[in-house]
């Protein structure tokens, strides 16, 4: 395991090797010096993951001073099971939200489930559109001009509208399920 640690001899923040995990012992890999250094101490922190028009209660466990912010991912546990999570917002003790925060000071972890998520798309044929939705993994991508197969009929993606409020157009660009508000797809023969 390694860890930055500060080193004495050398004055600054180094990376130091684990040497001893039993005495907690610490080998700075600068210049060879040996420390001790406590593991930090976890701190469970509040979490509200949502889904859609779902939010379910959960718990994260971070070290003290670890610093986390706005858009990024953390895995939350609830009561079915992990979950991963992409911060929405930070809540402090006094009720103030920011961007980022040590876990010390963080009340609540506002999450939106990023594991698994809800695809919406508009299915165009002729003056007709039918919206429909897809559950898939958060990490699955989507591109402009591929073929969705939707009962028995084949339609191609035309655009795809970013929750950022971005707008892909371009043949060949692709975005993941986790960004993605909707997908606008053409029937084709």
């Amino acid at each position: 395991m390694r860890r930055d640690l500060y080193c004495d001899s050398c004055g600054e923040e180094t990376i130091h090797e684990q040497i001893s995990p039993s005495k907690n012992l610490f080998r700075c890999e600068n210049c060879g010096s040996v420390t001790e250094a406590l593991p930090e101490k976890k701190v469970g922190i509040r979490a509200i993951i949502s889904m859609d028009d779902a939010s379910e209660k959960g718990k994260v466990e971070l070290s003290k001073s670890e610093v986390v912010q706005k858009g990024q991912e953390i895995v939350v546990e609830t009561d079915r099971g992990y979950r991963i999570g992409e911060i929405t917002s930070i809540e402090l003790e006094n009720g103030k939200r920011v961007e980022i925060a040590s876990a010390e000071d963080i009340k609540t972890l506002w999450l939106r489930d990023v594991g698994e998520v809800k695809v919406r798309i508009s299915l165009h044929k002729g003056a007709v559109t039918t919206p429909y939705v897809i559950f898939t993994s958060g990490e699955t991508e989507f591109s402009v001009g591929e073929i969705l197969p939707v009962e028995g009929r084949n339609y191609r993606i035309t655009r795809i509208k970013l929750i950022n409020g971005g707008l892909i157009k371009k043949d060949g660009r692709t975005a993941k399920a986790k960004e993605i508000r909707r997908i606008y797809a053409k029937f084709v023969r």
